[in-house]
């Protein structure tokens, strides 16, 4: 292995410790709606920071490696690939803390409300759904876009059934605002909890998307399937 190569393989590295990170504050924001910790809320919001200090880093090195090396075809194309996932990563972690910050202006119980039981079947699916999205994605990039081409089917599928269900539970919210007008600040507040989870997975779309054009040079709707 030559000192390029070395050296990609630490971005990669990087890179997963990133998703990874970010999978982690997903998941702690989720668990947070469910048990209304405020401790929980206030740690992830801040270990957000540790997630924006990573994009930087990683950014400064892919500047450095095209710098030092000059690299050519596809190293150069892993490199600004790579540059542009980890933003996405970034706000994907952005997105986990407003969840977290948008919880904390809840007034009503976890389990114990109606307005709670409206939202929270789908809360755990598409936690499920989004949290699988970034790892089958982060998949594709640690260990080859060729060898898991298959992974971007069960990307896809899932993103669609988060559309589907983010725009259902919307409908749920206002009719149960319609018969109970003082769960309504409450529940204008869900709408926007809903939405992060489905921007959520647009980014790890996105990413997906993008490992296909690094390695096929297609975009997603160019493919026949699509």
């Amino acid at each position: 292995m030559n000192v390029l190569d070395n050296e990609l393989s630490k971005l990669r590295a990087q890179v997963v410790q990133m998703g990874g990170m970010v999978s982690s504050q997903l998941g702690n924001a989720t668990k947070f709606l469910f048990e209304r910790d405020s401790a929980l809320a206030e740690e992830t919001i801040k270990n957000d920071l540790n997630i924006n200090h990573l994009e930087v880093d990683i950014n400064e090195s892919c500047i450095k490696l095209l710098a030092l090396y000059q690299p050519e075809a596809a190293d150069l194309m892993f490199i600004t690939t790579t540059m542009k996932i980890i933003t996405d990563l970034e706000r994907m972690g952005d997105l986990c803390a407003a969840v977290c910050q948008l919880g904390l202006k809840l007034t009503d119980g976890p389990s114990f409300s109606y307005e709670f039981k409206c939202i929270s079947s789908y809360l755990e699916d598409v936690y499920k759904r989004g949290d699988e999205m970034l790892k089958l994605a982060m998949t594709m990039y640690s260990d080859g876009v060729k060898d898991n081409l298959g992974l971007k089917d069960v990307i896809v599928k899932n993103e669609n059934v988060i559309d589907v269900l983010s725009h259902k539970i919307v409908v749920d919210i206002i009719n149960n605002s319609l018969k109970n007008l003082q769960s309504l600040e409450n529940n204008i507040t869900y709408i926007f909890i809903a939405r992060k989870y489905e921007r959520f997975a647009d980014h790890a779309q996105k990413i997906m998307e993008l490992l296909l054009y690094m390695e096929l040079g297609k975009d997603l709707r160019d493919l026949p399937e699509f």
